[in-house]
């Protein structure tokens, strides 16, 4: 009976979205009443604006925060037009719905930083097809010169099969000029708040000049184009004596199985590197999750039963929370919704202990996937230090969405609508996880490069059974050429950050959640 109740529930408000396509009369009296400036001028925009009041009120975990104060009351068309109408755009009401939920003390802001608009619908396709529309690459400046007081820009990723990929440029490349304009260091772009690089990056097409491998310029012309992307960066085994650590690098949660229930490359790919690290006799393993900003959190429970110790097997792995008007109709007791979820221990791993490479970009699934095996497992993050050696956590995002189509198929509707918690009660971690140690990335050195910052510093620990001190964290490691925090001017990322940061469920029936 809950699921029929649920569905009727989606269908109404569907249907009564549709209806407000009718003509607008005044406003009830629960509509604010001010003179400020009304935008009513364009119906498309108006029923997306009452659209997003309508279904953030409804799945919001933060719902109760929001206008109006008896949820019935959204069923009349006036009253979502006597708030929405002084919104320009359905951007503009979700930003002030967010805006009006509890203040997080760790930032002081609002506390949902999260929920967000997608007028492409392009958010699906990278998550469930790992179909991204860019260039791929993703850019960041670094002073590599200390006597120098600026700082030039480099590549700090490329997705595998992107238009970038294409013509050469990879991680460490350096960028000597876009569409003709050699001046893009640091110190230029910044007095003018980086505006010609964020166009480039926008824009269809761009001239590009780079510095190859081998340090010799190569000119080439790329286009943002639809890809196929391949979330892997990296899968090594490090012989260190008489360990061996199994090390991979991914940047996205994309989806392990397809609409018809068909595993994905994506899962194919898993299932081959864990055998591998299998079949090698790992003693450890790190999963270097430096720039993913989360997924699916269906890949996430099966990397978890992966890494998970055997006897962490059926003992419960994370539960939900949702608001309460979701509750009431019985979905956090629901196994197919968010009812609890228990480990079902896979592959042959047996590892007492795992480390993850962490920065302030590894986000939501990558953390719940850290987070649940707290409890049941040595777990050490590696993260980074940022701008000015500033100590940074990961993201902050302890939080998932329904994706939710309002008016036509393209426009999805995220609004935050659950949280999650391991086994111990732990997911309020709105200010990110903590690393256990903080040192430099080497940016211009590859994924899976023992060399690198973070993978030296968890190899060491592996070898040692203890970080560097923090009097040697700081300083170049013997043998290692380490990219030290002083000749970074600027950690500063330019152009979109890879994948979105979110939890994605796309299930079952009607709903979809990220």
């Amino acid at each position: 009976m809950k699921n029929f109740n649920f569905l009727m529930l989606y269908f109404a408000l569907s249907f009564a979205i549709a209806g407000c396509e009718k003509s607008i009369e005044d406003p009830t009296t629960e509509a604010p009443v001010d003179n400020r400036e009304t935008f009513e001028d364009d119906p498309f925009e108006n029923l997306v604006k009452d659209s997003i009041l309508y279904y953030t009120k409804v799945f919001s975990l933060w719902e109760s925060s929001m206008p109006p104060e008896d949820l019935n009351d959204i069923l009349i068309q006036d009253t979502l037009r006597g708030y929405t109408k002084y919104y320009e755009t359905g951007q503009d009401v979700l930003s002030w719905l967010m805006s009006l939920t509890p203040i997080d003390p760790t930032t002081g802001n609002p506390i949902d930083r999260f929920s967000f608009l997608d007028r492409q619908g392009a958010v699906s396709s990278e998550i469930q097809e790992a179909v991204a529309t860019s260039y791929g690459m993703y850019l960041i400046y670094l002073q590599t010169n200390p006597a120098v007081n600026n700082a030039e820009l480099y590549v700090r990723m490329v997705d595998a099969g992107s238009p970038a990929d294409g013509v050469g440029i990879q991680r460490g490349s350096r960028i000597i000029s876009i569409n003709g304009n050699s001046e893009i260091d640091y110190v230029t772009q910044e007095a003018s708040d980086f505006e010609f690089l964020n166009n480039a990056l926008s824009a269809s097409s761009m001239n590009i000049v780079f510095l190859d491998e081998n340090n010799q310029e190569v000119t080439a012309s790329i286009r943002s184009s639809i890809y196929t992307y391949d979330p892997i960066l990296a899968v090594e085994v490090f012989d260190l004596g008489t360990k061996k650590a199994g090390y991979l690098a991914f940047s996205s949660f994309v989806s392990i199985t397809n609409t018809n229930g068909s595993y994905t490359q994506m899962y194919r790919d898993f299932e081959d590197i864990f055998s591998t690290f299998a079949s090698s006799g790992i003693s450890d393993l790190i999963i270097d999750l430096r720039y993913n900003g989360g997924g699916l959190v269906e890949t996430a429970e099966y990397l978890a039963d992966e890494i998970c110790p055997s006897s962490a097997n059926g003992q419960l792995m994370f539960t939900y929370d949702i608001n309460d008007l979701l509750e009431s109709e019985g979905f956090l007791t629901d196994p197919e919704y968010f009812g609890p979820v228990s480990f079902r221990k896979s592959g042959s791993l047996n590892l007492s202990r795992v480390y993850f490479l962490v920065t302030n970009e590894t986000a939501s699934a990558s953390e719940l996937l850290i987070n649940v095996l707290e409890p049941y497992m040595d777990v050490l993050l590696v993260g980074a230090y940022g701008s000015n050696s500033a100590k940074e956590n990961t993201y902050g995002k302890p939080v998932g969405f329904f994706a939710i189509p309002i008016v036509s198929d393209d426009i999805e509707l995220y609004p935050t609508s659950f949280q999650m918690f391991n086994s111990e009660g732990y997911g309020d971690y709105f200010g990110g996880l903590v690393p256990d140690i903080h040192t430099y990335e080497d940016f211009l050195k590859d994924f899976g490069d023992p060399e690198e910052g973070l993978i030296a510093e968890a190899l060491y620990h592996i070898q040692n059974n203890k970080f560097y001190n923090a009097a040697t964290a700081k300083s170049a490691i013997a043998s290692i050429d380490k990219l030290k925090a002083d000749k970074v001017v600027a950690v500063k990322s330019i152009g979109k950050n890879q994948g979105a940061k979110g939890m994605f469920k796309f299930n079952k029936d009607q709903i979809k959640l990220k």
